[in-house]
Order: C-alpha cells, then sequence, then structure tokens
C-alpha cells in the first residue's frame, strides 16, 4: 500500500513539473511578443523625441523643447506611409500663448484641464516644419488651432526664453 502511495505520489510529481514547463514556456512565449511590440513601437518614438533641432545657434532636442514648455507631456508615435508623426500632448504651462492675454482665472483652469495637442511629422529623418499643427482646449472650447513652421518657430522662442 505504502508503494503505491509513492507510486501516485510520483506520478502527480510528474505531471505538475510538465504542467509547469507548459506555463513557462506560455509565459515566456508571451514575454518575447511584448518585447517585440515594445521595440517596434518605441524604438522610432524615442529617435524622435531625441530629434535635435538648431535654431538661433542652439541646438536642442524635441523632448527638451516641450518637456520645458509643457506640463504632464506625453508621446505617442504613429506611422503613415513615408511619414512618421510624434504626437505631444500636454497641459498648459505659463508663458505659452501670452499673446491671447488670458485671464488669471483662464490660466488656472488650462494648467489643470486644458488639454494641448502637437503633432510633429518627420519625412526622411528630417522634421517637416510646415507640417505642424497644435491645439489647446479648454472644456470643449478650441482656443489655438494653428498649423505650420511659425508656430513651431514660436515655441523655439518661448523654450530659448524659458531657458536662459
Amino acid at each position: 500500500m505504502r508503494r503505491m502511495h509513492c507510486f501516485f505520489a510520483l506520478i502527480f510529481f510528474i505531471f505538475l513539473l510538465a504542467g509547469c514547463s507548459d506555463i513557462k514556456e506560455a509565459v515566456s512565449g508571451i514575454h518575447t511578443q511584448a518585447e517585440k511590440a515594445k521595440s517596434g513601437l518605441t524604438v522610432d518614438a524615442y529617435s524622435l523625441r531625441e530629434f535635435e533641432i538648431e535654431y538661433n545657434d542652439e541646438t536642442f532636442t524635441v523632448e527638451e523643447l516641450f518637456k520645458t514648455i509643457l506640463r504632464d507631456v506625453q508621446w505617442e508615435y504613429e506611422k503613415n506611409q513615408n511619414q512618421h508623426q510624434l504626437l505631444i500632448k500636454g497641459t498648459w504651462k505659463e508663458p505659452l500663448f501670452d499673446y491671447l492675454q488670458l485671464s488669471d482665472e483662464v490660466k488656472e483652469e488650462l494648467a489643470t484641464t486644458g488639454k494641448i495637442l502637437i503633432t510633429l511629422t518627420f519625412e526622411e529623418d528630417q522634421l517637416v516644419p510646415g507640417e505642424t499643427t497644435v491645439t489647446m482646449k479648454l472644456k470643449e472650447d478650441t482656443l489655438v488651432d494653428e498649423k505650420g513652421e511659425d508656430i513651431l518657430h514660436y515655441f523655439y522662442d518661448i523654450y530659448l526664453g524659458e531657458k536662459m
């Protein structure tokens, strides 16, 4: 009888170990797929964030620019045919869009709930300034909706002013 218990215990452990290897293989496969997805999405996004901008004899990265002029910065990446787009989401921070002459109350709301979306377009590893789009919303109201090189240069000037 005792041998029978040992035999059943041995069979149980064999099945248990066989199941563990299957689980380990499944987890390993999931981890591998997650790593592939992670590297596939973020390599281009990180390289675009590190893109160097030269303006008024100064050099800075896209990441430095937007982390300086915005709060709560989030990054997204999209690829459309031969274009790469870096979507930058953030919250308003003074002195951004001072020319709007916003009231203190609106500035306070913008700092907490205002949303800014900036799209930078890259082709052949070069920033296309004319394709830059910027939208700033407060609740349902669009306060800023601009496109082109001028708004990008405005951001550069704000950055350099903050840096000094």
